[in-house]
């Protein structure tokens, strides 16, 4: 089963940027913590170590991929339940994500983002990264099974592809 991209790449004043939404049946406190809290992140993408807030660094692993080396994570800006701007490093290369969160009536929309170098080769296997681990998060929230990494890669290789060459100008 090929699952549906659903984000968009967009030129923002800093370059190409990756956005990603996803809604979940859940007040803002409970999506934040699925995010940030080491326990809960292990359920879907991973877990750190270390003392977080802004400026400061902490290790990251990612073991949905079966990782176990860590990455080192600056933490740019940390704003409890709404907002989270991390820079993560790794083999040379960094990538900036960020993520926003906003509750209307018990309803959570979070808006994530991913800046992008457009003829990196690599970045068209970004939004099906994405895409892929924020269905695990929703999965995790919802309480049911993860859907496989091998449907979204390369299945939604061709529509980033053509995402990054298309890009739009709405800053988001």
């Amino acid at each position: 089963m090929t699952m549906e991209a659903t984000g968009r790449v967009v030129q923002s004043v800093s370059g190409a940027v990756i956005v990603i939404e996803r809604t979940f049946g859940a007040p803002v406190a409970k999506v934040w913590d699925a995010m940030v809290d080491p326990d809960q992140m292990s359920r879907w993408i991973g877990t750190w170590t270390g003392k977080p807030g802004a400026g400061r660094r902490v290790a990251f692993v990612m073991t949905a991929e079966g990782a176990s080396e860590p990455e080192d994570v600056l933490i740019h800006g940390c704003e409890p339940p709404t907002h989270l701007d991390v820079e993560a490093f790794q083999a040379g290369t960094s990538w900036r994500l960020m993520v926003d969160l906003m509750e209307t009536e018990g309803v959570t929309t979070l808006v994530f983002r991913q800046g992008v170098d457009p003829s990196d080769e690599a970045a068209s296997s970004y939004g099906p990264g994405w895409e892929y681990y924020l269905d695990r998060l929703s999965a995790v929230l919802e309480g049911r099974d993860f859907a496989a990494w091998d449907d979204y890669y390369p299945a939604q290789q061709a529509y980033w592809q053509e995402q990054l060459r298309g890009l739009t100008s709405d800053e988001p």
